[in-house]
C-alpha cells in the first residue's frame, strides 16, 4: 500500500471554515494540505501550480462559485483533481453529480465522514493515478442522485445492474441492496463509465460482474455469494454486448 499522504488543496471563502477543515485533514494523518485560499479568483492558478490529488472546494462563494472554478479548469484543458465539494446546503448535490464529484461533504464536516472519503481515495489510488486526467468524466466517480427520501450517493463499482421503474431507476448492488432514485434510466446512463452497457429499454448492466447470458430466457445473469440475479436483454443487443466486452479485453 502507498503510505504517502494525499496531496490536497482547500478553496473556502470563510477563514474559520478553512482553518477547521485544514486541521481536520491534517489530523487524519492520511493527507496534507499543500495550499489553500479564501479567494475563489486565486483558485485556478493555485490548482494549476500545486496539481493536487484532491480538491476540497466550497460551492457558495462570493463572485465565483465552486462550479465556476471547475468550468474555468475545463476551459484551460488542464489536468483536473478529484473534487470533494463542501457546502452547508444539500440542494447542490444533484448539480455536483453533473461535475462528477468524487465526494460531497455537508458542513459542519463530520471527521469520520472525512476519514471515509480519504480512505476510499487511497484504496482506489492505483486506478486514480492511471485515470487522473479523466477525473471529471471517468468511471471512478461517486454518483449523486435525488432519492425517494433524500440525497443518495452511489459508487458505480458496487452496482450489479440498474433497472427502469417509470420515472425512477433502481440500482441493484452486489450486497443485495436496492436504491431507488428519481432519475430516468437514460439520464443515469449518461453518467456511467465504460464497464456499463444498456441491454434494452429497461436495464443497464455492469459487465464486470456478468456471469453469463441466458439465451433461452434472454437475460443477463449475475451470481454473488451463491445468489443469482437476472435482468432482461434484447435479442438485438446480445452481439453488441459481446463486442463491448471483447473491446474492453482488447484494451487491456
Amino acid at each position: 500500500m502507498n503510505d504517502e499522504k494525499i496531496r490536497t488543496i482547500i478553496v473556502e471563502d470563510e477563514p474559520e471554515a478553512l482553518d477547521l477543515l485544514s486541521g481536520l485533514i491534517e489530523a487524519t494523518g492520511l493527507a496534507t494540505v499543500e495550499a489553500s485560499t479564501y479567494d475563489p479568483y486565486e483558485a485556478v492558478d493555485l490548482i494549476n501550480r500545486f496539481d493536487p490529488e484532491l480538491l476540497f472546494l466550497d460551492i457558495q462563494m462570493p463572485g465565483m462559485s465552486g462550479f465556476d472554478i471547475l468550468n474555468e479548469l475545463r476551459k484551460l484543458n488542464t489536468m483536473n483533481p478529484h473534487v470533494v465539494f463542501t457546502t452547508a446546503h444539500d440542494e447542490y448535490a444533484i448539480k455536483a453529480f453533473d461535475y462528477a464529484a468524487f465526494d460531497y461533504l455537508l458542513k459542519p464536516i463530520d471527521p469520520d465522514r472525512l476519514i471515509e472519503t480519504l480512505h476510499r481515495y487511497r484504496q482506489n489510488n492505483h486506478k486514480v493515478a492511471a485515470e487522473r486526467s479523466e477525473a471529471m468524466f471517468g468511471n471512478e466517480k461517486i454518483l449523486i442522485f435525488r432519492g425517494v427520501t433524500g440525497v443518495t450517493f452511489i459508487d458505480p463499482a458496487d452496482v450489479l445492474f440498474i433497472t427502469a421503474d417509470g420515472n425512477y431507476s433502481n440500482f441493484n448492488f452486489i450486497s443485495g441492496r436496492i436504491e431507488t432514485v428519481t432519475a430516468l434510466l437514460g439520464t443515469v446512463e449518461m453518467h456511467l463509465g465504460k464497464h456499463f452497457f444498456r441491454t434494452g429499454r429497461s436495464c443497464i448492466v455492469n459487465t464486470s460482474y456478468l456471469a453469463r447470458i441466458d439465451l433461452k430466457q434472454m437475460q443477463c445473469v449475475f451470481i454473488r455469494e451463491d445468489k443469482e440475479y437476472r435482468c432482461e436483454i434484447s435479442r438485438d443487443k446480445v452481439k453488441q454486448l459481446m463486442d463491448h466486452i471483447k473491446s474492453r479485453f482488447s484494451e487491456n
